[in-house]
């Protein structure tokens, strides 16, 4: 959990009491509002990209952190404002991609991906860092004979997947970002993030100059945020000085620690750092996310997270659709039956701060790893509860393993406390789970899983919502 701390723009943190949150009789936290016309779109993605760090490994934040950084260095180095509010976004999007590699993760070495990822981002690049980095992190629960058999395979074909799995997430983060309706050039910085200034990055193993400038500056700022958090202040600043010319652009390497030894790191430290960093985004061009906006960006994140598995492509998409289909068939307004379609679009988001191992497993859970899973819920509202405006989604999306009879996750809820649209979104994840494909069983015959639908009726699930379903998909 304890990796796991967002700092909401009240000053509370995850360690806030939400379980009683929804309730008639519960405090109702309340997040800061912003008190202008849609949804300021910085703030937005400050939010999301707790998502994102989940998925890295890294400490809450650390792409907000990021941001600061890069925008303190980019200040004195000439960029207009197109180019400084394109480095932003990139910031808050720098690992779009990281999802679309967690099974490969998975795969190659066993374990959490998610521990595993942490621990990689401050390994180094050469073959025995590489080497000691796979004996270190082979899983101890398999037996001998199976950890030495991965780590020959390991052996004779790891560098070339390595590159494999990093060409498929900085392609991927790219292409979310411009799906998300950023433009090319945030998308080229994050399709560049992990290239190197001498040449030895991935994917393209491009150098100096022709390594996009954004992504140079997002390398050294996101390196330097890492090892801030994982080894400390001294060892940040000494790595940066040893990456300078090699893995950095030199430049801003050199703007960088010229900040830090003006104090950098104590703003990182700020309480109010979420607002300084929005404070940096050139007012001219701040964007205010629109209904169609924030459907992009949803429908974008909604990608990343079914990306996190093989098992669950187009789940979340799927779960949206029926959950739109089902508010208009039950005649909700349209404003109303946008945010159940968003709520399903963004229900599986804590899922992100799931591993793999646990996700795809194609045998019973245990008793610890179903806690885990009962944890990513609670997760989704904590990464939206920054957002005021997104209070209605952030409700139905948390809602959708809540049962009519209070017996389920994560906080007991029961059917006073479930409107219509949380209902809804329930109906269509149990649906849409139903007839896919999932590790420990295949897809359902549509009539089996109607079946066991009407059999939830009324404890689980309510009767009018599967009735609709049934009226939909028949």
């Amino acid at each position: 959990d304890s990796a796991f701390e967002i700092r909401y723009l009240d000053g509370t943190t995850s360690a806030s009491p939400l379980r009683d949150r929804g309730r008639p009789d519960g405090p109702g936290f309340r997040p800061h509002v912003v008190d202008r016309q849609g949804i300021q779109t910085s703030r937005l993605l400050a939010a999301l990209s707790t998502a994102l760090d989940l998925t890295e490994g890294q400490l809450a934040g650390h792409a907000v952190r990021t941001c600061y950084l890069a925008m303190r260095v980019a200040a004195d180095m000439g960029f207009d404002d197109e180019t400084l509010a394109d480095l932003f976004y990139a910031a808050m999007l720098k690992d779009a991609g990281c999802s679309s590699n967690a099974a490969a993760v998975t795969r190659i070495f066993g374990g959490d991906d998610i521990a595993l990822k942490g621990r990689q981002s401050t390994t180094g690049r050469s073959i025995l860092d590489y080497a000691a980095f796979t004996i270190r992190n082979l899983p101890s629960t398999e037996p001998l004979p199976l950890r030495l058999r991965r780590l020959v395979r390991i052996g004779l074909a790891g560098r070339r997947e390595h590159h494999l799995v990093e060409q498929l997430r900085c392609e991927r983060g790219a292409a979310i970002a411009r799906k998300a309706g950023f433009s090319d050039r945030v998308g080229e910085a994050i399709h560049d993030l992990h290239e190197h200034w001498d040449g030895g990055g991935q994917p393209r193993g491009l150098a100096r100059d022709r390594i996009h400038p954004l992504a140079r500056i997002l390398a050294a700022c996101q390196g330097l945020d890492i090892f801030r958090a994982t080894r400390g202040r001294l060892v940040a600043q000494r790595v940066l000085r040893e990456r300078s010319g090699s893995w950095y652009d030199p430049d801003v390497s050199g703007r960088l620690l010229d900040l830090l030894d003006g104090g950098l790191f104590d703003e990182l430290a700020a309480p109010d750092l979420v607002g300084r960093t929005m404070a940096l985004e050139p007012e001219r061009l701040a964007r205010v996310s629109d209904d169609d906006d924030l459907d992009r960006i949803a429908s974008a994140f909604a990608d990343i997270v079914d990306a996190k598995s093989p098992l669950t492509a187009s789940h979340s998409q799927r779960v949206a659709g029926y959950s739109w289909a089902l508010a208009d068939r039950l005649g909700l307004p349209s404003g109303e039956a946008a945010d159940v379609r968003r709520a399903g679009l963004l229900h599986d988001l804590g899922k992100l701060g799931v591993p793999n191992a646990i996700l795809d497993k194609p045998a019973a859970l245990t008793d610890a790893e179903y806690e885990q899973i009962r944890r990513h819920p609670e997760l989704t509202l904590r990464i939206l509860a920054p957002v005021a405006q997104l209070d209605a989604v952030a409700e139905m999306a948390a809602c959708h393993h809540e049962r009519l009879d209070g017996r389920g996750y994560f906080r007991g809820l029961a059917a006073p406390s479930l409107a219509l649209g949380a209902r809804i979104v329930a109906v269509a994840d149990v649906y849409e789970a139903l007839i896919a494909d999932r590790s420990y069983r295949a897809a359902m015959p549509q009539e089996q899983a109607i079946a066991i639908l009407d059999e939830e009726t009324g404890g689980h699930l309510a009767h009018d919502v599967v009735e609709a379903l049934k009226s939909i998909v028949a």
